[in-house]
């Protein structure tokens, strides 16, 4: 059982790594670095397909056709409804493939985020599972779209104030991850040990491999596109995932399932991209 003071510490840890991480995102992108991602008109309509419905449909099949807690379940949709993962940009980087169009995607997920995952969760949750979706909604827009505005608004009117204050709050992101990091496999490794056996790690798999295959067949025809669109649909949004698993939920097995599939979908697509830069560089 993790303590209040635990709980504390990682409600605010998650905080600031989800604002700092945003504003960073904010501050980072250019304008013509979305218009090129918007562009794309059918790529996007592809990759909002993929990121808002075919994932989060997949996890709902996943939870009704393997026997698992209700908070497990819960769990498991939470991540799948959240798209627009901050690692994207990242990955790309890690693949060398298009890493404008990583950005682009990343911004146009994380906004329309704001409606689709109330939505999604009120549609898709365990019948047992209750939850106000105008809350997360407001949770959503608050901690993800405001600083994620403000950023670009820095950058598009003061780009010298942008170059100066990305580095540290870039830093903040980085460290806040780490020391969050930290602390939530501390507090909650036998928790996610536990989970072997219980279904969940077996959905989040099966979540992670489906989003991979799905990102990669739908992201072409040219491979930088559709290695940015496999490994940014897999990877997730793990930031606001964790922020509505401690602020939303009351019970601490959303985060810890959370946490699990997060952990299994970065990792999968970090290796990958490192895979595919491999072949790159051996070809």
């Amino acid at each position: 059982m993790v303590g209040d003071t635990v709980n504390t510490v990682v409600n605010l840890g998650t905080t600031v790594f989800v604002l700092s991480t945003m504003l960073a995102v904010g501050l980072d992108l250019s304008i013509g670095q979305l218009r090129e991602a918007i562009g794309r008109h059918r790529l996007m309509t592809k990759s909002l397909l993929v990121n808002l419905v075919v994932v989060p449909i997949l996890a709902y099949l996943l939870i009704r056709t393997i026997p698992m807690a209700p908070s497990y379940a819960a769990g498991i949709v939470l991540l799948a409804v959240a798209p627009g993962a901050p690692f994207g940009p990242k990955l790309a980087e890690i693949s060398d493939s298009h890493l404008a169009f990583a950005s682009g995607l990343m911004t146009v997920l994380a906004v329309v985020s704001v409606v689709t995952m109330p939505v999604s969760l009120a549609l898709l949750l365990p019948g047992s599972v209750t939850l106000d979706p105008f809350a997360i909604g407001r949770l959503v827009f608050g901690v993800q779209l405001v600083p994620l505005l403000a950023g670009l608004a820095v950058t598009s009117l003061a780009t010298p104030v942008a170059d100066a204050l990305y580095p540290p709050v870039q830093r903040l992101s980085d460290y806040s991850f780490g020391l969050l990091l930290v602390i939530l496999l501390v507090a909650y490794i036998d928790d996610m040990v536990a989970l072997v056996g219980t279904g969940a790690l077996a959905a989040s798999s099966i979540a992670v491999a489906g989003s991979l295959l799905v990102g990669y067949a739908l992201g072409g025809p040219p491979r930088s596109t559709r290695e940015v669109l496999a490994t940014t649909t897999a990877a997730r949004n793990a930031a606001i995932a964790l922020f509505v698993a401690t602020t939303g939920f009351s019970d601490s097995d959303v985060l810890t399932v959370v946490l699990a599939f997060s952990f299994l979908g970065v990792v999968s697509s970090a290796l990958i991209a490192a895979m595919w830069r491999r072949r790159i560089i051996g070809g």
